[in-house]
């Protein structure tokens, strides 16, 4: 019998077992509740360092990567891999840039050691207890006006970003188009960008679906970009190079080939 990852995508979202359903309820329940903790039971306390001695909310961001750090590698397993650059640490502060195929890919970069705030769109800032948790961390909204400031400012405080440039998840697994802000903010700042490779998150949970397959799953920094100031358009040339960067990792991965083009039909009970 073929494995889950050799399985079509549009078959292996047929397949609903009972041991998926089972890991499925077990993996919502542990995240519901390490969201409870830390924006009802912990948020006092995380707020009240906010709003004193810990201004650049390190101790929620902190807490907040400790605690979905113990839940992916619980419910991950040796299934997941988070590779490390060869020979050197990923410097800090420093933007942190990856593809985007699955609602679980900033709990992956969670596993990378930098503290870094991520910027995000409207939902995340919108759902109960979870748009409480980002404030309390201080992540960026990214349809604020006045987001490149905020993460220049952030940055030259020490405080690195997560961005996924795409701007949404991938439907099909392809890497899309990147938007300029964060290879403006290299160019601001100073900082490098480190692209990420994100493999097997978007077989592992859907957009579109609720069930988690068992996948194996691989989070690779590729290497340490530094802009050229001195090119025209030095924020595009850095694009330019991430992109290829993370497209080649995606395409001997076989990720960006994995996924069906077309929705597969909604998921039945």
């Amino acid at each position: 019998m073929p494995s889950a990852e050799e399985i079509p995508l549009d078959r292996q979202h047929t397949r609903l077992t009972w041991r998926i359903l089972w890991r499925t309820t077990l993996v919502y329940t542990w995240f519901g509740l390490y969201l409870f903790v830390l924006a009802v039971l912990l948020a006092p306390l995380l707020w009240l360092a906010g709003a004193t001695w810990d201004p650049q909310r390190r101790l929620a961001r902190r807490w907040t990567r400790a605690f979905y750090r113990h839940a992916m590698r619980s419910y991950c397993g040796s299934r997941m891999v988070i590779e490390a650059l060869p020979g050197q640490a990923i410097p800090e502060p420093c933007i942190v840039v990856a593809n985007h195929q699955s609602a679980i890919d900033i709990l992956l970069l969670f596993q990378l050691s930098p503290d870094a705030r991520c910027w995000a769109k409207d939902w995340p800032f919108q759902k109960p207890l979870l748009g409480w948790l980002m404030r309390l961390c201080g992540h960026l909204h990214v349809d604020n006006p006045n987001v490149l400031q905020k993460a220049a400012e952030s940055i030259r405080q020490g405080v690195g970003m997560y961005v996924f440039p795409e701007g949404t998840r991938s439907r099909n697994g392809r890497l899309g188009r990147f938007h300029d802000g964060a290879f403006m903010l290299a160019v601001q700042t100073g900082v490098p960008i480190v692209p990420v490779a994100i493999c097997g998150s978007g077989r592992c949970m859907t957009p579109g679906y609720v069930a988690i397959f068992d996948v194996p799953i691989s989070v690779r920094p590729l290497g340490i970009l530094y802009a050229d100031p001195t090119v025209p358009k030095a924020h595009m040339v850095l694009k330019r190079q991430t992109h290829s960067l993370i497209a080649a990792a995606l395409d001997a991965d076989g990720t960006s080939h994995a996924m069906d083009d077309r929705r597969s039909q909604t998921i039945s009970t």
